[in-house]
């Protein structure tokens, strides 16, 4: 029980280091209520509406970015960033509120906006494709590094976070796996990740400690095949000095040891075919080039001589005995 006097810690969104980047929309529940007023402008089909409320929020962040970064942050600065344009985005084209029309203002206005972003040295480090599969890759890096970021928040407030990943996720889900058939996998000399991609996103289990600005584009694969997944993963790219310094989820692991058991056997079997074969090739070699084969050979000979005589002798005797016959037949015809 809880002494008397003592205060009890509380989550709160705005206080996690992942979104500092936001703070001044997630105080108060503001960014809440500046999604749900966006939503209700759709539902209304008011482009004007929806622009008007996502300029007034890009005031907002444009004028906090500047003190919110230095130079050498600005990959996370990105990644927060293209968040909530990827947010934005996911709500505004999975509608079927807004008219033709109004779609493409909004989402012309959203892009007009993203090139404007402040304090980034190269634009092109933040380039942001709006392609289904790249805002995938972009949110399983962001979660990654959230992750890593807030653990101390994870380990304290374990139940309270994994229902803000839910609430942090949700909108975006729904447009880039509306039907929660992807999977991902992630590999690399350093980690190993293979999971379905809804439960990637709302769990909090992994946290992992390495180089995540290491990872790239090329090492996360996304696919509605888990079997095609589970059969590219190589155990050539489990090949870190330090296993335990690496980040590997237990999906990853069981496939490892299958894979791996599957090769002993094929190893297994491949050796006791060697043996076979070796053993195979020195009787070969023995009896082609040893005293072996003359003595074989001396005893064939010897037993064929042996039969030949046998076979000789056997005809002589019944030959005798075939004349021995005729000739008492003929003694007792002539008495007669």
């Amino acid at each position: 029980m809880a002494q008397s006097g003592m205060l009890t810690r509380k989550f709160k969104e705005d206080e996690l280091l992942s979104s500092l980047f936001i703070q001044s929309i997630y105080e108060e529940n503001n960014f809440k209520n500046h999604i749900q007023k966006i939503e209700t402008n759709i539902l209304s089909n008011d482009s004007a509406g929806i622009i008007s409320t996502i300029d007034e929020q890009f005031n907002k962040l444009y004028d906090e970015i500047p003190g919110a970064y230095t130079t050498d942050e600005e990959s996370k600065c990105c990644r927060n960033i293209n968040y909530y344009f990827d947010l934005l985005y996911s709500i505004i084209k999975s509608t079927d509120k807004l008219s033709n029309v109004n779609l493409k203002k909004v989402i012309a206005q959203i892009e007009q906006k993203w090139e404007k972003v402040p304090n980034i040295s190269d634009i092109n480090i933040c380039k942001r494709e709006t392609d289904l599969d790249s805002i995938r890759r972009r949110c399983i890096l962001k979660h990654l590094h959230d992750l890593k970021i807030d653990k101390n928040f994870i380990s304290s407030f374990p139940d309270d976070y994994k229902n803000y990943l839910g609430e942090k996720w949700n909108k975006i889900i729904r447009y880039i796996n509306p039907n929660n058939k992807l999977y991902i996998k992630i590999e690399n000399d350093f980690m190993g990740i293979i999971e379905q991609y809804n439960n990637f996103l709302e769990s909090s289990d992994l946290i992992c400690n390495t180089k995540l600005d290491d990872i790239s584009t090329d090492d996360i694969k996304i696919s509605t095949n888990l079997d095609s997944l589970m059969n590219s993963i190589s155990l050539k790219k489990f090949t870190t000095k330090d296993p335990e310094k690496g980040c590997y989820n237990k999906n990853y692991i069981e496939i490892l040891k299958i894979k791996a058991s599957s090769i002993q056997r094929i190893n297994n079997i491949l050796s006791s075919g060697i043996i076979i074969l070796g053993l195979s090739l020195i009787l070969v070699l023995i009896f082609r080039f040893s005293p072996l084969r003359s003595l074989l050979r001396g005893c064939t000979k010897m037993k064929v001589e042996v039969d030949e005589n046998m076979n000789e002798e056997i005809e002589s005797e019944l030959y005798d005995d075939f004349e021995n016959e005729r000739a008492s037949i003929s003694y007792h015809s002539v008495s007669h």
